[in-house]
């Protein structure tokens, strides 16, 4: 019979969610049946980027660590001299703490790769602790919102314009052609600002345009060693009405959202890379191909000085705000304290729920 009852990672921020460069705190709790003299507890942060795709040919595929942090948790079992080592049955807590590297990429995850991060925390025995041998482990995930400053960008802060004069309609069949201007303020953008888009199509041709949208593109390239994969994803989209034939439409100032997603280029990682555009795609009735015009944009976590008053801050919690979810996690505290003063059996931890590991290795 197994002599746990329950064995889960809990973090100091409810959501799992760490900037690059902060420290993560955290406690393994152990709930157990009866007495079991533990001889180690092992602690392994990791950060991993896979990447796979299939060609006519083959499967492409490569993998790249990004971080990783090692250590031993100290066991104090009841505090008794004597025992030192064995827990006896009921709840245990095994207290963790490690900082992120300042340019650790942020977590990712796409149709053909990903980038994550984990935490795993193995307990050994000398005897028998689960029918499957005398150690046990846990999994548990969090994520990294990566440091990309828009000040050290090139042209971040410059305007951005492209334009486009093309032809509608099929080869055997013209109707004219259309132009059309896209315009941004700036270059460089940060999570949950909004982007004001200026726009002119003049449609000089007989054929009705149905519609015009505005949308933020992703584009993800994958690498591995013997080539690459390229996607794009929608990620926001804005529309508008048609246009008469001889028409004309404006966007001034229309208002597209940056949602929560990783910062620009991914550095840090050398198998992913993430870069964004706006994209204007005017649709004309009928058969025709559709007019696409996109303008690159960069998207960052710092703002450039002179607009830092426009943007929202993404809502997260940190150890300077001291609102922490457990009361024996503090920002102020004694590391010889911490560990062995404190009463942690006596606490009651609201912990995540067991969450399944499938897709952990």
């Amino acid at each position: 019979m197994e002599k746990i009852d329950k064995f889960q990672i809990v973090f100091n921020n409810p959501s799992a969610t760490y900037y690059a460069g902060e420290t993560v705190y955290g406690y393994g709790w152990l709930v157990i049946k009866e007495s079991v003299y533990v001889s180690s507890i092992c602690l392994e942060a990791i950060g991993e980027a896979k990447v796979e795709w299939m060609t006519s040919s083959d499967i492409q595929n490569s993998d790249e660590e990004i971080f990783n942090h090692t250590s031993v948790l100290p066991i104090r079992g009841e505090k008794q001299i004597n025992d030192e080592g064995v827990l006896h049955s009921g709840s245990h807590y095994f207290p963790f703490e490690f900082t992120l590297p300042n340019k650790l990429p942020s977590s990712f995850k796409g149709k053909h790769g990903r980038l994550r991060y984990y935490v795993r925390m193995s307990v050994y025995s000398q005897g028998v602790f689960t029918h499957s041998g005398p150690h046990t482990e846990r999994t548990s995930k969090f994520a990294v919102i990566g440091a990309l400053d828009l000040n050290n960008e090139p042209d971040a802060s410059l305007p951005v314009e492209n334009d486009t004069f093309e032809a509608v309609g099929t080869w055997c069949c013209m109707s004219g052609t259309v132009t059309a201007v896209l315009k941004l303020d700036r270059k460089g953008y940060t999570i949950k600002e909004a982007i004001p888009v200026y726009a002119e199509i003049r449609n000089l041709s007989a054929r009705r345009i149905a519609s015009t949208q505005v949308s933020l593109i992703q584009n993800v390239t994958y690498y591995s060693y013997r080539g690459r994969f390229s996607e794009s994803t929608k990620l926001v989209t804005v529309h508008k009405g048609r246009i008469a034939p001889r028409g004309k439409q404006t966007w001034n100032r229309e208002l597209l959202s940056v949602p929560t997603v990783p910062p620009s280029h991914l550095r840090g990682c050398k198998i992913i890379d993430v870069q964004y555009s706006i994209e204007l795609c005017i649709k004309p009735s009928g058969i025709a191909r559709k007019v696409k015009l996109p303008v690159d944009i960069v998207i960052g976590t710092v703002a450039l000085k002179d607009h830092q008053h426009k943007v929202t801050c993404h809502p997260l919690l940190s150890p300077e705000d001291g609102n922490f979810p457990f009361p024996f996690f503090s920002a102020n505290y004694d590391s010889e304290v911490f560990l062995s003063d404190l009463c942690l059996h006596n606490m009651l931890p609201t912990a995540p729920p067991w969450e399944e590991d499938d897709d952990i290795p």
